[in-house]
């Protein structure tokens, strides 16, 4: 258990200290606004209100005793002096920065560490590095990759028709190469059992060997039913991009230095002579991403994927649906909403990217580097993707999967090992080695187990 100090209880903010509250530490939050502090005494946490930057607040806050301070206020200035005074208290700082002035990398050790910062990260640069790497994967989902090479994260959804509506996980005679990890059922997130029944509209994750890909989505597809406009394995040679954002300039820069074709629509005629002189490889037009006219004019039909990155969710939202019907082979929204997922995905756009998701997995992903190889989350938090190195003499070591009963009684799956460069679907009677290397998802409070036992 640690004590945190978290500046800013915005979106990211909140998320952050539900998270951690739920994994037992000590939070105490920072906020300005009273009106957001109100909100954020819901949570299981001390809220202070005031300047973070303040030396006084901070006291206020115990910093004395804080392991841990992040600092995700909207300002870089509030962010990076309230860093140099936890920093100079003894706490490990991470901190938010938006401006490309201090920060040029998604993420960095080094770019602010004379100013007290330990880990800095930019969330539009993450978010833009996500989207830009979904699309250079065979199968278009919002999904953590660990050894993409080794393995995949793949979806299905429960529709009407499917053999498996109806049916229990363990009546499913899946092949052995197929692993179900978790079910999203409406807001909810479930651990599957064998006993967990499927339900229409359930979406369904599922791990297996990039091996055994195309036969396993296959197979999936057949089971599930769900007809998938995600397929990637044809070649992306086109890309249109909705919006000159900062998140939509990072990723028309990284895609066009992929040599593909890139064309980025933007209203305000300023923002676009600005990315057309930095972004020389990127056709870039000025109007509107709702004009239906501009669109068939630039191509939208040949679109290979279709990327509603604007600064208003509305926006992302409606470009990607005429985008998916006017012929567009893929579309990915931006919304931070991801309670909505299932809905607008029903409604025709192929992928819902939530930047605050993104972002929440990248501050957990270094707050747990000392414990975990890796980590992400999933929909708003409640689930989690460990990625962990079983160690010689821990309890889990030389033990059956089925003879662990904290598996059983605890809402987490071993979705697959890594042994010696190769990929295990873990079954009952496997046995884990030393060395092995676990991808694990569970919800809540589990994480203090996983390090115990591993």
């Amino acid at each position: 258990m640690k004590n945190i100090v978290i500046a800013g209880g915005g979106e990211v903010g909140f998320s952050l200290a539900r998270t951690l509250s739920e994994e037992g530490h000590n939070i105490t939050i920072i906020e300005k606004e009273e009106a957001v502090s109100e909100k954020l005494e819901s949570l299981d946490i001390l809220v202070v209100t005031g300047n973070a930057a303040s030396p006084t607040v901070l006291d206020k806050a115990y910093i004395e005793s804080a392991d841990f301070y992040i600092a995700v206020t909207g300002s870089d200035e509030v962010n990076m002096a309230s860093c140099a005074i936890a920093k100079n208290k003894g706490s490990r700082t991470l901190a938010r920065i938006n401006g490309e002035d201090y920060l040029r990398d998604p993420v960095s050790k080094e770019a602010l560490k004379d100013a007290g910062i330990d880990i800095a990260f930019c969330p539009d640069m993450i978010s833009s590095t996500h989207m830009a790497n979904i699309l250079n994967v065979p199968f278009l989902l919002d999904t953590p990759m660990f050894d993409e090479k080794l393995m995949r994260v793949m979806e299905h959804r429960v529709d009407k028709g499917s053999r498996a509506l109806g049916s229990e996980i363990r009546k499913l005679k899946l092949p052995r190469d197929i692993n179900l990890v978790a079910v999203f059922r409406n807001e909810e997130v479930l651990i599957p059992k064998g006993s967990l029944r499927m339900e229409n509209n359930d979406r369904v994750l599922s791990v297996v060997p990039a091996t055994s890909l195309d036969r396993a989505y296959e197979g999936l597809q057949e089971l599930f039913g769900s007809v998938s406009r995600s397929d990637m394995r044809s070649p992306i040679t086109k890309i249109m991009i909705a919006g000159g954002s900062r998140i939509g300039y990072h990723i028309a820069r990284l895609l066009s230095q992929k040599e593909r074709s890139v064309i980025l629509i933007e209203e305000d005629d300023r923002r676009c002579k600005e990315i057309s002189e930095r972004l020389d490889d990127v056709l870039v037009i000025n109007g509107s991403p709702t004009d239906k006219e501009l669109l068939k004019l630039e191509g939208v039909s040949e679109a290979d994927a279709f990327l509603a990155v604007t600064e208003r969710e509305e926006v992302n939202i409606l470009t990607s649906l005429l985008a998916g019907q006017f012929g567009a082979k893929r579309s990915i929204a931006l919304v931070d909403r991801p309670d909505l997922k299932s809905i607008l995905e029903e409604m025709g756009i192929d992928l819902i990217v939530s930047p605050r998701s993104v972002t929440l997995s990248a501050i957990l992903k270094y707050f747990h580097e000392d414990d975990f190889s890796s980590m992400a989350v999933m929909g708003e938090g409640e689930l989690k993707v460990v990625e962990i190195k079983v160690r010689e003499r821990s309890k889990g070591a030389n033990n059956r999967v089925d003879g662990l009963m904290g598996l059983l009684k605890r809402d987490l799956i071993i979705g697959a090992i890594v042994r010696d460069g190769k990929v295990i679907i873990p079954r009952g009677e496997t046995i884990i080695h030393p060395k092995d290397r676990l991808m694990v998802f569970t919800k809540g409070g589990n994480l203090k187990w996983l390090k115990d036992h591993f």
